[in-house]
């Protein structure tokens, strides 16, 4: 199991000596239908009281999910559950990213590096490209897809984010992070996959990060990562047949 996390601070007056790289926008989409928690347990067909349990304990009031609630239900083949990924991932990847972008007064070609995270579903081409197709990134620009990472994968996906901005002062890096964990969930009454259908949402979230003197005053700044991998615990994660 791989855990992380990032160190951030607002700038201060005697933090301006390290080219840290800086969080100066955020940008986040979710899918149009929003379910409480006893809604989404009725909509995949559960009728065990202690799932519905699991369900109403979670923490979560409601989660948001790419998915026709008409047919919620029928049986999606795996050819069919990726092709609602490649639909979800675009829709609230593009949102995401174009909200990220107008927050920080930028375009798309203003971009020198976009990241993608995410591990609900495999593309080839990866999103990362469809996604600078869509949207008319830059033709040079470069590009990275952090793949299988998990829960925890949108931590080294701003890692990344964050080495490449303090090696190249001005220059832009936006990292997103798109899941549709609807398109990767099987409905079945073992307690196991019921604890994963009963917490996972679908949705995305973008940062922009550069490093540089520009404009400092009232951007977070990434200072450290630090992280623990415990590989005797992989095979509590993750998903399979």
């Amino acid at each position: 199991m791989l855990t992380g996390g990032a160190s951030c601070r607002m700038n201060s007056k005697d933090a301006k000596t390290v080219n840290y790289a800086r969080i100066r926008a955020i940008g986040k989409a979710n899918p149009p239908l929003r379910l409480t928690q006893e809604e989404t347990f009725r909509l995949a067909g559960y009728d065990n009281p202690r799932i519905l349990s699991i369900f109403l304990n979670s923490g979560i009031d409601h989660r948001h999910f790419y998915i026709d609630r008409e047919h919620a239900n029928r049986h999606e083949t795996p050819d069919e559950l990726n092709l609602r990924y490649l639909r979800g991932a675009m829709h609230t990847g593009c949102r995401a990213v174009e909200a990220c972008l107008e927050r920080a007064g930028m375009t798309p070609r203003a971009v020198d590096l976009l990241l993608v995270c995410t591990c609900t579903g495999y593309l080839c081409p990866d999103l990362a490209s469809r996604l600078i197709g869509h949207l008319s990134f830059r033709q040079d620009v470069q590009r990275a897809p952090m793949l299988g990472l998990g829960c925890a994968g949108a931590v080294p996906t701003l890692q990344r984010a964050s080495d490449f901005a303090r090696a190249h002062p001005g220059r832009v890096a936006v990292m997103l992070a798109g899941e549709i964990c609807s398109a990767s969930c099987y409905f079945e009454n073992t307690l196991e996959t019921a604890v994963g259908n009963a917490i996972c949402g679908d949705g995305a979230a973008a940062f922009l990060l550069s490093a540089g003197p520009r404009g400092d005053a009232c951007y977070p700044e990434i200072v450290d990562f630090g992280s623990f991998l415990d590989p005797e615990h992989l095979d509590k994660v993750g998903f399979g047949r």
